[in-house]
């Protein structure tokens, strides 16, 4: 009885060592990493991953579909029982073109089956003719313009160009360009030159590959109009010291109506820069406009700068500024004599008042006799006695280098003197 107990324990003593032992040489489970997909066509690729089998026999296999779901299981492939990464590719077939794929590795050993991340590729389009969209033009000037139009090359390499003209049978062919192959839509555009201001241009995008090629729609555009002189005159001039005047121009070229057109001024002696006068105006239909200037109080240059292509002015003019003078009252004195008496505007260091009567015949002027006019503006002049009445007027002369000219008083008739 003793050797059966002893026999019965050395046996349990036995088995629990080998299921320690076996315990301790249980598998390690593998590690699997996704990779990227290469050589993808249109219908097939080949997925790639990183496996460490980690010394067990290792089985691999890819997920695939088009979504996170998967759905889909390539072929396996045996990955050894080593212990360092090994790299493993497994082609599949049967693919969608143009379609977005997700997959994942699957490595399995007697330690278990471990997955890979998720990655995902796109298989290739399926080649056609390109796709070719007759875009909008940009920068159009008088002469110039870009074209653009949106070409998708639909898998090929695409050259593109663009056919137009002023009519609809177009005529004129810009230099090509290129696309790489590609499934996506790109804005491609191209300047031409060359134009006429104001006409109308018709123009439509070609694009071709190796398939076929394809034709926008045909679209139109007008050339930039611009207006190319411009006039200014006076209403009158000169103009009466601290009156007004009206500047009145008009426009010429191919565009008339709606041009901004501003007035600059400078005054005697011109020595500053001409300057913006009031507010910018539009032109009507016509290609006219009007300024006015309340109150000219010497004389003054003027010009127009118009908003063209480029943008330019007009000849200057000059509105030259006539000293205001009046003849205020006659006083007859005893000898028989007339006190001429007025006042001149502006009145400077050097001005004088002429005083002119009518020739028998009034078709003329003829001199009387000068006098001085005061720092106020004031003046006083006597003529002698007439046996016949006249008709006379004062002429103000400023003598102030061109600031101002002369300026005419009304006529004012004087009588014969008494018998």
């Amino acid at each position: 009885m003793p050797r059966t107990f002893a026999l019965l324990t050395a046996l349990a003593l036995l088995v629990v060592a080998s299921v320690t032992a076996s315990v301790a040489r249980a598998a390690d489970p593998p590690q699997a990493s996704t990779g990227s997909a290469k050589d993808v066509g249109r219908t097939d690729a080949t997925l790639v991953a990183t496996v460490t089998p980690r010394g067990s026999a290792t089985s691999v296999r890819f997920d695939l579909g088009t979504s996170a779901a998967y759905g889909l299981q390539s072929s396996s492939k045996d990955a050894g029982g080593g212990s360092d990464p090994v790299t493993v590719e497994i082609p599949v077939q049967g693919l969608t073109p143009n379609t977005t794929y997700h997959f994942r590795v699957v490595a399995t050993s007697d330690g278990g089956t471990v997955n890979g991340a998720d990655a995902t590729f796109r298989t290739a389009a399926t080649v056609t003719a390109p796709a070719a969209s007759t875009g909008a033009v940009s920068d159009v000037g008088t002469t110039a313009a870009t074209l653009s139009a949106a070409v998708n090359p639909h898998g090929a390499a695409t050259t593109y160009r663009w056919e137009w003209g002023t009519s609809s049978r177009l005529g004129t062919v810009t230099p090509t360009g290129s696309l790489a192959a590609s499934t996506k839509s790109t804005t491609v555009r191209t300047p031409i030159g060359g134009l006429t201001a104001g006409k109308k241009y018709y123009y439509r995008v070609v694009a071709t590959n190796s398939v076929g090629t394809s034709r926008g729609s045909t679209r139109t555009f007008t050339a930039a109009t611009t207006a190319t002189s411009a006039t200014l005159t006076a209403s009158v001039d000169p103009v009466v010291y601290g009156r007004g005047v009206t500047l009145s121009g008009k426009l010429s070229g191919s565009k008339l109506s709606g041009v901004t057109v501003k007035l600059q001024t400078t005054p005697f002696p011109f020595s500053t820069p001409f300057a913006d006068t009031g507010n910018a105006l539009k032109s009507n239909s016509k290609g006219e406009y009007s300024f006015s200037l309340p109150a000219v109080t010497t004389t003054t240059r003027a010009l127009v700068v118009v908003d063209g292509l480029p943008p330019f002015f007009s000849t200057p003019v000059a509105i030259r500024s006539a000293a205001r003078t009046g003849i205020t009252s006659l006083t007859r004195r005893a000898d028989g004599r007339v006190i001429v008496r007025g006042r001149m505007i502006p009145a400077t260091p050097k001005s004088v008042v002429a005083l002119q009567r009518a020739s028998s015949s009034g078709a003329k002027w003829l001199p009387l006799k000068r006098g001085h006019v005061g720092a106020d503006g004031r003046y006083s002049v006597t003529l002698r006695a007439r046996r016949t009445a006249i008709s006379i007027r004062a002429v103000g002369l400023p003598h102030d280098g061109g600031a101002h000219v002369s300026g005419v008083s009304r006529t004012v008739k004087v009588g014969a003197r008494k018998r």
